[in-house]
């Protein structure tokens, strides 16, 4: 049955396209005669980080909306998306071809509300047509709108196709070894980003993104988080240090050799507790980070995300693998008091962490709190961002 509906999609969907296409290009002109200005659209990948960026933003002056298609349950009244299709149309969503038809729907209503698109490279407002994604963004300058892509990892990443060779460490090693992987369809990854890094009027990408990309227009690691709502926990009273480690993807994020390394430590005489967390909300992580004493983020990707981040805004020391070739791309990692760890310098490191004293402890959370306000603060990423979009509406 499963199998006749996709086959009843690729033959019909094609034709229903085709059939539609007029009708969201006469949308599109007509919304051309409609400037809006400070409008921002982003989605449809849920990310929530985008929700702090979207703070950033509205305290600029703009106004914005981040759609996700969906909202993982642990997510669902927890990140603040600003509409969740799920709920406000019920009907359409519970099928997909109803979502099929409410992704023409979301196109319309887009492109009379906002100027400015904020996307990745998979995950868009039409990305589960058939061909005329290919079009999508055609279709928004036709409307007199701004596409500004930004990558958040798997919409480009193709690491069997582009192995780096003369790296260690990387993304290849998780990937290969993981059997969801394996299913990626490179090829057709590597297509798609060809194909929209020609018609993108804005490419914003940093860290191992740059990877699978041939053209980059802004080196701008697009991460916030409210300061103000984090405050720091410097000490704790915890008799043994405790780490935390909050994998998505354990291959990817070197667990294994986490796991064996805290192991041991704790047989050679360094006693220290590994906490890890998955499926867990972000506020009770947030609170599993503050009673804790360092933050252990990954040892293989080769930069820092969000649990970094919020690790260093809570005033915990980070460990996670920095590779040395992405400085050059990152500038603002010269400044970065995260302690690079790779498989063969993490035990080193942990161990050197438990030598430490408190003072020394607490030394290092400081300057990570620093980091994050000079350079992931709500203000510092809404400046930036704000002087891209002006830049890429004077083209």
């Amino acid at each position: 049955m499963k199998q006749m509906k996709k086959i009843l999609y690729l033959i019909f969907a094609p034709l229903i396209e085709l059939l539609i296409l007029p009708f969201l290009a006469l949308a599109a002109f007509i919304a051309r005669f409609f400037p809006i200005k400070k409008s921002i659209f982003m989605g449809m990948m849920h990310i929530n980080n985008l929700t702090h960026v979207a703070n950033a933003m509205r305290q600029k002056g703009y106004y914005i909306q981040v759609v996700p298609w969906m909202i993982p349950e642990h997510e669902k009244d927890v990140i603040p998306y600003d509409i969740d299709l799920k709920k406000t149309y019920p009907r359409l969503y519970s099928n997909f071809v109803g979502q099929y038809f409410l992704s023409f729907y979301l196109f319309i209503w887009a492109i009379f509300k906002f100027n400015i698109f904020v996307m990745p490279f998979q995950s868009r407002l039409l990305d589960r047509t058939i061909w005329i994604k290919k079009l999508e963004i055609p279709l928004l300058h036709l409307a007199g709108r701004k596409v500004i892509l930004n990558t958040f990892g798997g919409d480009v990443a193709t690491p069997r196709l582009r192995r780096r060779k003369d790296l260690k460490y990387s993304l290849y090693d998780g990937y290969i070894a993981d059997p969801n992987y394996q299913k990626f369809n490179e090829k057709a990854i590597a297509r798609n980003t060809r194909i929209l890094e020609k018609q993108a009027d804005c490419i914003v990408s940093a860290i191992d993104h740059i990877d699978y990309l041939d053209r980059v227009d802004e080196y701008f690691h697009l991460r916030c988080i409210d300061t103000s709502t984090l405050q720091p926990q410097y000490e704790t009273q915890n008799a043994i240090p405790v780490f935390v480690h909050a994998p998505n993807h354990r291959l990817v994020k070197g667990t294994d050799q986490i796991i064996e390394v805290v192991n041991s430590l704790n047989k050679r005489g360094f006693p220290c507790e590994l906490k890890i967390i998955e499926n867990t909300s972000n506020a009770k992580l947030i609170e599993i980070i503050k009673e804790s004493d360092a933050v252990i983020d990954q040892l293989l990707l080769g930069t820092y995300a969000r649990l970094a981040i919020e690790g260093m805004a809570l005033g915990k020391p980070v460990f996670c693998y920095l590779r040395d070739d992405l400085y050059q791309f990152n500038p603002i990692w010269q400044h970065c008091p995260i302690m690079s760890s790779s498989p063969d310098n993490i035990e080193q490191l942990l161990e050197d962490f438990i030598k430490m004293t408190q003072g020394q402890r607490v030394q290092l959370g400081r300057q990570g709190r620093k980091y994050i306000e000079n350079f992931h603060s709500l203000d510092y990423i809404g400046t930036r961002f704000h002087q891209i979009i002006q830049e890429t509406l004077e083209k």
